[in-house]
C-alpha cells in the first residue's frame, strides 16, 4: 500500500513539474534603456518589410524530448511587428530609411530549444537582406547558441535523488533555463540587427563631430636692443685702448 502511494506521489509530482517546466514564455524584445512610450505603430508605406514563413502564434520552437514540438508565440508580437514598432519609437535613429524608404527581408529566423536528454541546445538564427533606397542590398546574418545540461532527464533524475538535486538546482541557476535561455538569445539577436541597420541608416550614435580649428602660432617678439648704451667705466677703457 505505501508502495503504491509513493509511486502515485512521485507521478503525480512529475506530471506537476513537468506540465510547468513546458510553460515557456517568449517575451522578446530590443532592450533599451529609457524606453519612450508610444500609442501606435506608424504607417510606412514606403518602407517594406517581410518575414519569410511568419507565423503570428510560433516565433520560437520548443523540443522537449518528452513531449512533441511546441510552438511559442512571442508576448510582445511577431518580428514583423516588432521591426515597425522599433522605426515608429526610435525613427531619429534611422533618418536615410525612413526620409528615402527601403525594404527589409527576413530570410531565415529562427529560436529553437532543443532538448536531447543528456544535453539541450538552445539557438538562434538570423538572416536578413537589406536595401535603403536604390542603393545595394546589405546582408546581415546573427548566430548564437548555449549548450547546457538543463534537460528534463536530468530534472527527473533531480526529482527521483536527492543527490542530483543539489546539483542540478544551483546549475539551473547559473544557466538559465530554457525560458531564460531563448529570451536572451531572442532579445541579443535583436539588439545585433538594429545596430546594423542604424549604421546603413546613417546614424552615428552622437552628435556630429565639430572640427577643430587650429591654433594660430603665436608671433615671435624680436629681442629688443637697449637705444642707449651704458657709459663704459674709464679703466677698463684705458686698458681696452693699450691692447
Amino acid at each position: 500500500m505505501c508502495f503504491r502511494v509513493c509511486i502515485s506521489t512521485i507521478s503525480l509530482l512529475l506530471v506537476c513539474l513537468f506540465t510547468l517546466d513546458c510553460g515557456i514564455s517568449l517575451r522578446v524584445y530590443r532592450p533599451f534603456p529609457k524606453e519612450t512610450a508610444f500609442e501606435y505603430v506608424k504607417k510606412m508605406d514606403h518602407i517594406q518589410i517581410f518575414v519569410k514563413e511568419e507565423n503570428r502564434m510560433k516565433m520560437g520552437v520548443y523540443d522537449g524530448y518528452f513531449f512533441n514540438p511546441e510552438g511559442l508565440p512571442n508576448e510582445y508580437g511577431p518580428l514583423s511587428y516588432l521591426i515597425r514598432k522599433e522605426l515608429s519609437i526610435r525613427g531619429n535613429r534611422y533618418p536615410l530609411l525612413l526620409d528615402r524608404g527601403g525594404k527589409i527581408f527576413v530570410d531565415e529566423f529562427q529560436l529553437v530549444s532543443l532538448d536531447r536528454c543528456s544535453k539541450n541546445l538552445s539557438f538562434v538564427k538570423l538572416k536578413v537582406r537589406i536595401q535603403i533606397a536604390n542603393n545595394l542590398e546589405e546582408p546581415f546574418s546573427y548566430y548564437d547558441e548555449i549548450d547546457s545540461r538543463v534537460t528534463n532527464c536530468y530534472l527527473t533524475g533531480s526529482v527521483l535523488t536527492v543527490v542530483p538535486l543539489l546539483w542540478y538546482v544551483p546549475y539551473n541557476g547559473f544557466r538559465g533555463n530554457r525560458e531564460d535561455q531563448l529570451n536572451q538569445l531572442g532579445r541579443n539577436s535583436l539588439s545585433e540587427f538594429f545596430t546594423k541597420l542604424e549604421v546603413l541608416s546613417g546614424y552615428n550614435g552622437s552628435s556630429p563631430i565639430e572640427e577643430t580649428q587650429p591654433l594660430e602660432p603665436q608671433p615671435v617678439k624680436p629681442k629688443q636692443i637697449p637705444t642707449k648704451q651704458e657709459p663704459v667705466d674709464p679703466k677698463l677703457k684705458e686698458i681696452l685702448e693699450s691692447l
